[in-house]
Formats: C-alpha cells, structure tokens, sequence
C-alpha cells in the first residue's frame, strides 16, 4: 500500500513516536512519503533520519486551499492509496486534498478538539479512549472511529535505559538526591504552579528531594519567579527544551504530572513508565488510562498541590512499592503501545476504506 502522512505543525513533541510509526509501516513493506512544512528543527531531523519526505509551504494554517491543492497533485503523481492527517488543520486541508484525488482520508486526533474540521475526513483514529468518548459525545458515529494508541517502538525507546548516561551530573545532583521529573510544555493546563506548591510541602520532609522541570512555554517567567518566593529555586531546575529525553528519564527517581484539564494521552507519561519511573500524576482523563491509582501509580486530584505533595511523599517513603507499581505500569505501556500493534491496526484501517472506495 502507498501512504502519505500529512503534518502542518513544525513542532512535535512526538516525533520519535510519529518517526516510529513510518519506519514500521516501512517495515511491513508499505510505501511511505510524509509531507511536512520546511523549516524548523523537525524538517530537518525528517531529512536527517532518511525519511521520505516532501516539503510543502501552508500560508495560513486553517484555509490555504491552494496548498490543499497542491498536496492532491502530490497524492496524483504519487499513486497514493491513503492520505493520514495528523490535527486539526493537517485534517482540514488533507481531507480536501484527498477530496480531490479520490482516495480515502484517515485523521490521528491527538487531544480533546472540536470535531467540526476532521468532519470531511472518512474514518478518525483517536488516540484514547477519553478522546473517542468526547468525540462520541459531540455526535460523530462510532462507525467514523477507532480507536488506536499512538505507538512505540519498544527497542528504541529501552535502548536509552541506562542510568550510567545520565543528567543528574549537570544539574549538580548525585545518587543521594531523589529527583521528581516532569516533562510538558510551560502552559497553564499542565499544572506546573500546582507542581511547585506541591514542591514546597515535599521539600520539607524530603530536603534530598530535587525538582526536574523539563519542558519551555509562556509560563516559564513566572514559574520561575514563584519557585523563587516558594525559596525552592535552588533544589529546582528548569531545564528548557531537551532533545535527550532517555538521558532526562535516567536521570529521575519519580515521574510526575500535574495536568488540571483532560490529557489525550502524554507521550511522556508512555516513555517513562517503560523506564520503569513509579508515576504521581493528576487523576484526569488520558492519564488514568495507565495510571490506576494504587496499581500502576498515585493519582491525585486535579488542582490539589497538597494530595499532589502526599502522594510524591507516598513514593518517595515507600520505594519498594513505587518500584512494584513502576514494573505494573511497564508492563501496561508495552503491551498497549508497541508500534508494531498500532501499524496493524493502521493498516486495517487503511484497506477496509480503500474496498469501500474501489
């Protein structure tokens, strides 16, 4: 089969797991082409990783129907069979560009939207069982959706399993500090003032705790200036945008989370809980998809820097249970998340629209 994978965003905090899916629908002997908007560092990792690619300029991220357009003559000389967007906008002009050239459109939704612009696409893949919920409650027909985690490729991703390569170092942290890490971007629906209130009170019982704040965004000012009045800013590190995610992962004694809205489902949270990172996150939707309160993890209420406190307490006094948790949630993400289920899954997907269409 001939697949076009359409993105019109040039920053994707998932691009190794978008890179993992191209390379195993590679693998299964697919023909794959991705067509990314030039500029910005992700065109260039495509270039550099070997990946088929094709740039293609949008002027406006909503409405440029002439690079609509274009992009169904690039689905023409490329015999494509399937065209496969990825959000809203990338759904949009895809769909009239499949339109167009007469093949099937498939969307991946990545978080809880508005259904109205993936509409004029023929079947959605939303990425969780909260966003196929939501979706279901905006009226779109259960017969338009399936389904399917973003996936893994679990090799790839236990290959950077070494705490011997780790950032501690470079932060001033050794063995005998217990670092809690969060990843995600500085926005206000990730929760990081919650996360710092939440520091605070940890910081108090556990001064051998450390703060990894990973992640850049509007907030980052005042984040940083609230863990100064907190006086929490020397036992925390904003580490800004990082590339060597494995290096951060080894580098944490916890995962942590303090999302106050609904999650489609962390790319962070998946990584992590294969490095076997005992996870403390908010009790929202997506999350709680893997993180079972008790089971695989802490959850604890949105909003609620104070149960976020005890719960990292709970972990960090009781580390053979973390550890045992950890290991449930391991378990969990690699057998839910391995790429290789979720191409398959693509593929079905794929040839069941492309006989309705013939």
């Amino acid at each position: 089969m001939r697949i076009l994978h359409f993105v019109n965003n040039i920053n994707l905090s998932w691009y190794n797991m978008f890179l993992d899916t191209v390379r195993e629908q590679e693998a299964q002997g697919h023909f794959v082409r991705v067509v990314f908007p030039p500029g910005g560092v992700n065109y260039k990792r495509l270039l550099g990783d070997g990946v088929n690619v094709t740039p293609l300029p949008v002027r406006s991220s909503k409405l440029d129907y002439w690079a609509a357009f274009k992009l169904s003559r690039i689905l023409a000389a490329e015999r494509i069979d399937v065209l496969h967007a990825h959000l809203t906008s990338s759904a949009q002009l895809g769909s009239a560009a499949a339109r167009w050239a007469g093949i099937p459109c498939v969307a991946s939704v990545l978080k809880i939207t508005k259904k109205r612009r993936y509409m004029r696409c023929d079947m959605l893949l939303p990425c969780s069982d909260h966003v196929h919920g939501d979706l279901r409650a905006q009226g779109v027909p259960e017969a338009m959706m399936r389904r399917v985690y973003t996936g893994i490729n679990l090799e790839r991703v236990l290959a950077g399993r070494n705490p011997a390569d780790s950032a501690r170092a470079e932060f001033g942290w050794d063995g005998t500090h217990r670092v809690i890490g969060s990843v995600a971007r500085l926005v206000p629906m990730k929760g990081h003032t919650h996360l710092l209130d939440a520091a605070a009170i940890v910081l108090e019982k556990h001064p051998e705790a450390r703060f990894l704040i990973v992640g850049d965004g509007e907030l980052r000012p005042s984040l940083e200036d609230q863990a100064r009045r907190l006086g929490v800013a020397d036992k925390t590190a904003f580490a800004g945008t990082r590339l060597d995610l494995p290096r951060i992962l080894n580098a944490m004694d916890i995962s942590a989370l303090a999302s106050v809205d609904k999650e489609g489902l962390p790319v962070i949270l998946v990584e992590s809980c294969l490095f076997e990172k005992p996870a403390v996150m908010s009790d929202v939707a997506g999350i709680r998809e893997i993180i079972r309160h008790g089971e695989t993890g802490w959850l604890a209420p949105p909003r609620d820097h104070e149960a976020l406190a005890a719960a990292l307490c709970d972990a960090l006094d009781d580390p053979v249970r973390a550890a045992s948790m950890a290991r449930a949630a391991r378990d969990l993400a690699a057998r839910e998340f391995d790429v290789r289920n979720t191409a398959s899954q693509m593929q079905e997907v794929y040839e069941q629209l492309v006989r309705t269409s013939r």
